[in-house]
């Protein structure tokens, strides 16, 4: 009995190990957006099985892709100080089951596209080239932030023809505005690992063209990321709720800005960009309320 509850017990704590590894919560930062999307494509509530499907697909692409990139930077991510507690590097966890995670998310993703329409079909082989790719950009130059922006871009995208299966100007505004938003905050991100990355030959703006730079072309594509909200907002006839998400989204970003000035990546750094992901969802939800249906739109 006893031998029984260990092995339970040690399955749940590599379930565990394993779910911190891939960084679960990362799936709740990015289902926002592919349900607002989703939303904004139905004029209203997408159907359960729809938003079943985006679920697993957006799960299946951040394990996934997540799992991917802890096995292929193990190496880096050794050597880094700041990284080598990390599950693959301490021996938490084998790179043969990061692989299995890490395919087995990639396939879910296949799954949930073929079973939404053939438009999402269509596009999965962009979307996992990129979520297997994007971990060796930062080897070829600091174009590494735009391929993440790429993924970033195929959340309200994706969530948005899912329930069309079609093609048009909306999906694609917001589809932009969401890998712009992706472009500021990962610079910012990439601040904490700049002089490691200069030592070892990786690269990303702050390590390519320095601190400062990297700061104003992170408030750039901020600024960008809200101006194209704007536009997208007033082509779709948005009503005032999707207006008031803009503008939180706007101020937490100025808090970001503002803290990370203070101190590079400062501690919560996150929470900005988590503001930003739920307002914009809770914003898409209560426009959908108040009659976002009965407005035109495409």
């Amino acid at each position: 009995m006893l031998s029984g509850l260990e092995a339970r017990g040690g399955l749940w704590r590599q379930g565990c190990l394993v779910a911190d590894m891939v960084r679960l919560e990362e799936v709740l930062f990015s289902l926002p957006l592919a349900y607002a999307g989703a939303m904004l494509g139905t004029r209203g509530w997408p159907a359960a099985h729809v938003v079943f499907w985006i679920t697993a697909a957006v799960a299946g692409g951040k394990v996934g892709g997540m799992a991917l990139n802890r096995l292929i930077d193990r190496e880096v991510d050794a050597a880094n100080p700041a990284t080598a507690g990390r599950h693959l590097p301490a021996g938490l966890v084998a790179p043969r089951a990061a692989l299995v995670i890490g395919v087995a998310g990639l396939a879910l993703v296949a799954l949930a596209a073929f079973a939404l329409n053939p438009l999402c079909a269509l596009l999965l082989p962009p979307v996992l080239g990129l979520l297997v790719v994007y971990s060796f950009t930062k080897r070829w130059g600091w174009g590494c932030h735009f391929a993440l922006a790429a993924l970033g871009f195929f959340l309200p995208f994706s969530g948005w023809i899912a329930v069309t299966g079609r093609l048009t100007l909306g999906p694609i505004l917001f589809g932009l505005a969401s890998g712009i938003w992706y472009v500021g905050f990962d610079s910012l991100y990439a601040l904490r690992d700049v002089a490691f990355d200069r030592g070892h030959g990786l690269h990303s703006l702050p390590a390519d063209l320095g601190v400062p730079a990297t700061l104003w072309i992170a408030r750039a594509a901020h600024v960008l990321f809200l101006a194209t909200l704007v536009v997208f907002a007033r082509l779709q006839g948005l009503p005032w709720p999707f207006w008031a998400a803009v503008a939180v989204a706007g101020a937490s970003l100025l808090l970001q800005h503002r803290a990370v000035t203070r101190a590079l990546v400062p501690v919560g750094f996150a929470r900005f960009n988590t503001v930003v992901s739920f307002a914009l969802l809770s914003g898409t939800a209560l426009s959908v309320a108040v009659g976002l249906s009965a407005l035109h739109g495409g």
